[in-house]
């Protein structure tokens, strides 16, 4: 796996979002209120951000 610093926008499921409090999986993404970004939404774990802000994720290399 590797570590990127990305634009909200190019989240994939599957990648690791790494913040200050650890790290979210990321396993739904919901992109309708654009420019808003949604991870897991509803689950305890949902993170919202706008698709310019850049996150790191750990991402699985191919």
């Amino acid at each position: 796996m590797t570590d990127l610093h990305i634009p909200a926008d190019d989240l994939r499921i599957g990648d690791i979002i790494i913040h200050n409090d650890g790290e979210t999986a990321v396993r739904a993404l919901d992109r309708s209120a654009a420019p808003t970004i949604v991870t897991n939404p509803g689950d305890t774990d949902q993170i919202s951000g706008y698709l310019w802000q850049h996150v790191t994720v750990r991402r699985q290399t191919q």
